[in-house]
Formats: C-alpha cells, structure tokens, sequence
C-alpha cells in the first residue's frame, strides 16, 4: 500500500514535497511560469543546487523552499508577480499581527509538538503581561520587571536569560524554551498576579518578596515526586 503524496500548502495552491522538505520542481517551477525544458538552464544561473528525490515516478530533479523564494523575487513571469503581491500581503498581515494568519500557519504544521509549544507560548506571553500589569498597578516600577523575570528563570529555568540564549541559539528567551518550560512560567507568573491582587501588596519590595514565594512553592511542587500507588 503506498503512502498518500506529501504536500505543501499555500492558500489553494499544493505542491508536492519530499519528506525532507524539497518541492518537487517541474510542479513548483510551473506555479512561477517556468517550462519543465528549462529547468537546466535555470539551475546553472541560480545555482539551484538540490539532490533528486523520488515522488513516485523515480528521481526527478527538487527546490528548497528558500529557493523557490528566491525565484519567485528574482523571475520576471506574470506568474512571478503574482506571488510577490501574495508575499506582500502575508507581510502586512504579519506586521499587523493578525492572528488567523498565525492559526493558519499553525494549522499547517504537521507536528503536533510544534502546536503545543505555540499554545504555550502564548500562554506564557499573555500570562507575563498580566503580571506586569498588576505590579504597575500595585506600586512596582523601576528594575523590579526585570527582577521578577530573574527570579523567574532561576526557579523554572536554573538560570539566566542571556545563559539560555546563548546555549540554546535563541535571539529570544521564549524562543529556546520547552512547552513545559513556558507553561511553568505561565503559571508562576499567573499564581504571583493572583497573589499580589489578593493579599495587596505594594511597592517593589512587597512585590518581589510574594514573587519569590510563589517560585520557591512552584518549584518545591515541581520537584516533590508524586507518590506511587499501593499495590
């Protein structure tokens, strides 16, 4: 039995792709106005570079993704342009933060890890600047935001920011963090905000003080390891 034909999809367009990423390129080439006769020509004058793969018919020649990028920016086809004008679309709609086309993004992933870092991720965003909002909102100014990130990371994370950065090759803290990671966040600075607006406390020091609980508890739970049953 084979295995149904893997595909890349953009909007309304699919284009069939190796299981390691390549387009298969007489189908890509003819979504940018580029016979299949002319797709050695093309090759040598873009250095396409990529190895054969099979789709079903045996070896026929691939492009990247980045490369049919580049072609679809450097060819000058009807085509061509029509795929810069959706490219600049997608850009404002980036710019403009809209989030149908993060879900749609998403959506297009095939795997499920990938969705659920995301969902932490935004977990742990919305979490964060609910926190900073109730500590403005409680007297807390200054460093304290950058105080109450440190205690955060060492409690979760055992370590700093710049640390996690650099070990992980993230320019973004968040970005290098497991699914597990930032939903610990999440809930820490969750549990802190609830704390701060219940018990009422103010200024820098009180914040930080409660801060500091709440992570040492979070993280005693964390590491407390759940009993095993009888039997």
């Amino acid at each position: 039995m084979k295995n149904a034909p893997l595909t890349l999809e953009f909007g309304t367009v699919r284009l069939p792709i190796s299981a390691d990423g390549l387009l298969h390129a007489p189908t890509a080439l003819s979504q940018l106005g580029v016979a299949d006769r002319e797709w050695n020509a093309l090759a040598q004058e873009h250095d396409l570079g990529a190895e054969p793969r099979d789709f079903g018919v045996g070896p026929e020649p691939t492009l990247s993704v980045p490369d049919f990028a580049r072609l679809a920016f450097t060819l000058d086809t009807p085509q061509a342009r029509r795929w810069r004008k959706r490219a600049q679309d997608l850009l404002v709609r980036a710019m403009q933060g809209d989030v149908r086309l993060a879900a749609q993004v998403a959506e297009r992933n095939p795997d499920p890890e990938a969705r659920r870092w995301l969902t932490a991720r935004l977990e742990s965003t919305h979490a964060r600047r609910e926190l900073m909002s109730t500590v403005a909102r409680h007297g807390g100014e200054g460093n304290v935001y950058g105080q109450l990130g440190s205690i955060s990371n060492r409690s979760v994370l055992g370590t700093d920011s710049a640390t996690i950065r650099r070990e992980r090759g993230v320019k973004q803290t968040r970005d290098g963090l497991s699914s597990t990671e930032l939903l610990r966040l999440a809930y820490l600075d969750t549990a802190t905000a609830r704390a701060i607006q219940e018990k009422g406390a103010q200024g820098n020091d009180a914040i930080l003080k409660l801060h500091q609980f709440v992570a040492r508890r979070e993280r005693l739970g964390w590491e407390t390891p759940l009993p095993t049953q009888a039997g």
